[in-house]
């Protein structure tokens, strides 16, 4: 799992990456200051796990991804079984290779753990 976080730094304009259990309890991270790791964990778990449940409220089904865009940056998420992968960004980054890199690795996270 760690190999996965740590690719995704290697993109241009990747910051950090991290892999965290929906209960918001941080797998993997790249980010150097644990403290971070936790807090950005933690945020991304209670993040998606509100916009999951308005949009299958809503009726368009389960959140699989989503961008938080920030004056200085973005933070991507996407989910991967009971995983969501978070990667934060610096403004100038290719957001569609961002995501495109992001599904490998999702696909490498299912691949990990056994149905």
């Amino acid at each position: 799992m760690r190999r996965i976080v740590e690719d995704l730094i290697r993109i241009d304009g990747v910051i950090g990456s991290l892999l965290v259990g929906k209960d918001g309890l941080v797998i993997a991270s790249t980010l150097m200051d644990e403290e971070d790791a936790e807090i950005l964990g933690a945020m991304s778990a209670a993040v998606f796990g509100e916009i999951d449940k308005a949009t299958r409220r809503i009726g368009v089904g389960g959140l699989v991804d989503s961008i938080i865009d920030a004056e200085q940056g973005s933070i991507l998420m996407l989910a991967s079984r009971d995983i969501i992968l978070a990667v934060i960004t610096q403004r100038m980054v290719n957001l569609g290779l961002v995501k495109m890199e992001m599904r490998r690795a999702s696909k490498r996270i299912s691949e990990a753990i056994p149905i």
